[in-house]
């Protein structure tokens, strides 16, 4: 159902006048009430405040150039609200109520929505909109301040007449109930249902046609399973099945990190608290679930996983260790349903990484390879990828738009929408996607500057390439582990903490980066991730507040460290022509890290082999965002710093 409402508020609260006379005498306008003045209509609620002289009196008022204009102290404020249950879609604008003659080729007016800078000018006969297109979430509030002048074209036609316009504030919100994205799914099942596709099946209960009490599984290779993609907080996701209370399991699309799942002594005693004592509970349940935008209104609280140990994967694993947490991963049956009608090299969940399952079998845990098959490893050696797992409340409904596929994926209610234009970009979310000076980043988290500023780290997408060939290079010409960006370069043998901050370093990229804190702990086999960052060993305390460690370097262009969000590798996955990638986290007093193309972890002394690098800078607190949407490299936000009529203003 599209049925729609248009509420439609004329706000005369307010005119603006305009008398002229002889020496252009006066702007103002008035207000029927002393009070702020407030229409309900519908679920929309309209405020207009004050302006802040109370009113807009301009004696002794001329026509003005465009400067004059904008540096009037006088200008019109209010507020519009929404109130109601439902996003809200709205116009603001100023309409014209004089008729002989018409002011509205001469007058121009700016307009600053909610402190972010001033518009450019416009003339009210060519575009009359305060807003267009304007979008309020449920209890969203936006302010607008307005200044309104007289253009210097105006000639004496316009003397000794009087300009009366009225804003108009127009909207209109869905006042059906949205369709939860478990009955969009359902739908979508039957649709993409043929004889050479069957994208769902149930449980072993076996009943395809009664799934009432079954598990709902998506079971195909990626041209078939083409419809189950999820945008939620800078990150895209995987609807892997319906569960029977109606909740949907998700995975994300990206190997998001790469540690160890735990110490092997967890699994000495095999208790039902295994896996809430290994490293990579920690890190989705703190470290991942902190980057989780509204988490507590989305998510399946306290949810359920299936860590039960099985050396077979294609049956049904018993519910006999049943752990609680917000994150979890997939279980080795659940994956295994993802290619069930098909075979493991084409299931849609192969990402050409290998990442960890939260199923132990022996002394080692399960995990899937960069071909799809199924395998197994030691907990604490050979450190997998992690991409974790969620569960969407049942009743999650969607926003309008989306189709599920890759490109257009479904957003859904409640999370937080696309930046603007003018917003700073460290009020985004970690995951969302960036360009700079022309290369195309993910926002891994937000830092603080030494005055208390919040700054951005970004880390790139890509390698360093010089044209289309990656480069490969030593992480340093000695095995001077932690000078990482001081020892310079030494024949054909390349420092990369040299490199990055002055060969590839550009004056273009240098306007928007600040200094960071890269953080040089050491993290060997049978160690927490945790010890990149914080400096007691092995410590439970959450790496985002433990204390850290001093061993740092500080600089401008730096490297991803293990256990960081979108240190591991992303894109397509493994191929034999890419190239492994440094981190910047040591692994022992002679050996750094790095990771494979296949998004494993592994170790080598730091002048030993060449590796490549993708790079990680911190963006400056002012920087703001020019356009793009943030949710895909081909959409990645633009970035500018603010102009001299912003800071002005």
């Amino acid at each position: 159902m599209n049925n729609k409402r248009n509420l439609l508020i004329m706000i005369i609260t307010l005119s603006l006048v305009l008398i002229l006379g002889s020496s252009y005498a006066y702007l103002m306008y008035t207000k029927e009430s002393t009070n702020n003045y407030v229409i309900n209509v519908g679920t929309l609620e309209v405020t207009f405040e004050d302006s802040k002289t109370q009113f807009l009196n301009l004696s002794n008022m001329y026509p003005m150039t465009d400067e004059e204009g904008e540096s009037l102290e006088q200008e019109l404020v209010f507020q519009v609200k929404n109130t109601g249950n439902l996003v809200a879609n709205y116009n603001v604008y100023i309409e014209e109520l004089s008729t002989d003659p018409e002011f509205k080729t001469v007058i121009k007016y700016i307009v600053n929505k909610d402190n972010k800078g001033y518009s450019e000018p416009k003339i009210l006969s060519e575009d009359k909109y305060i807003e267009s297109e304007g979008k309020l979430k449920v209890g969203e509030t936006s302010e607008y301040h307005v200044k309104v002048w007289l253009m210097e074209t105006a000639d004496n036609t316009y003397m000794n007449k009087e300009f009366k316009a009225k804003v108009v504030v127009e909207g209109n919100q869905n006042l059906d109930k949205t369709m939860p994205l478990k009955d969009t799914l359902i739908e979508a099942i039957a649709s993409h249902t043929t004889d050479t596709c069957t994208p769902t099946l149930t449980d072993d209960n076996g009943t395809p046609s009664d799934p009432s009490d079954d598990i709902i599984y998506f079971s195909g290779d990626n041209e078939c399973v083409n419809f189950n993609y999820v945008w939620y907080s800078g990150k895209l996701w995987r609807i892997v099945a319906i569960n029977s209370d109606g909740s949907m399991k998700l995975i994300t699309q990206d190997e998001i990190t790469a540690i160890s799942w735990g110490e092997d002594t967890i699994y000495k005693n095999k208790d039902k608290d295994n896996y809430k004592a290994s490293w990579i509970y920690q890190w989705l349940n703190e470290d991942f679930k902190d980057t989780l935008y509204n988490y507590e209104n989305i998510i399946v609280k306290d949810a359920s996983w299936n860590a039960t140990e099985t050396t077979s994967y294609t049956t049904k694993i018993p519910e006999t260790t049943m752990v609680t947490g917000d994150v979890g991963l997939l279980n080795a049956y659940e994956q295994y349903q993802s290619y069930k009608n098909t075979i493991s090299s084409r299931g849609y969940l192969k990402n050409g990484y290998n990442w960890w399952l939260i199923t132990p079998v022996s002394s080692n845990v399960w995990y899937v390879s960069e071909y799809g098959n199924l395998s197994n490893n030691n907990p604490f050696s050979g450190a997998k990828g992690v991409r974790p797992s969620i569960n969407l409340k049942s009743n999650i409904g969607i926003v309008a738009g989306g189709d599920g596929s890759e490109t257009n994926p479904y957003r859904i209610n409640d999370d937080k929408e696309s930046g603007n234009n003018g917003d700073l970009i460290n009020t985004r979310l970690s995951g969302e996607y960036v360009e700079v000076d022309n290369k195309i980043y993910r926002i891994v988290g937000i830092d603080k500057d030494d005055e208390g500023n919040n700054i951005t780290k970004l880390t790139s997408v890509d390698y360093v390439r010089d044209g289309d060939t990656v480069l490969t290079k030593n992480f340093s010409s000695s095995n001077s582990i932690r000078n990482y960006g001081t020892v310079v370069s030494n024949g054909n043998v390349w420092h990369w903490g040299y490199y990055l901050n002055n060969t590839w370093l550009t004056t273009e990229l240098q306007k928007y980066i600040t200094d960071g804190t890269y953080y040089l702990g050491q993290v060997g086999e049978v160690t927490s991730f945790k010890n990149s960052i914080c400096r007691a060993s092995n410590t439970t305390e959450p790496a985002s507040s433990c204390e850290k460690t001093t061993t740092t370097w500080r600089g401008l262009v730096g490297l991803p460290r293990m256990g960081e969000m979108f240190s591991a590798m992303l894109g397509k996955g493994y191929n034999d022509t890419l190239a492994d990638i440094w981190l910047i986290t040591p692994y022992s007093g002679s050996n750094m890290s790095f990771v494979f193309n296949n998004g494993s972890l592994g170790s080598t002394g730091p002048s030993s082999d060449q590796h490549g690098t993708r790079p990680s800078i911190y963006l400056k607190p002012e920087v703001k965002i020019t356009g793009g949407d943030g949710m895909s490299p081909e959409s990645a936000y633009t970035i500018g710093l603010p102009s001299e009529n912003n800071k002005k203003n």
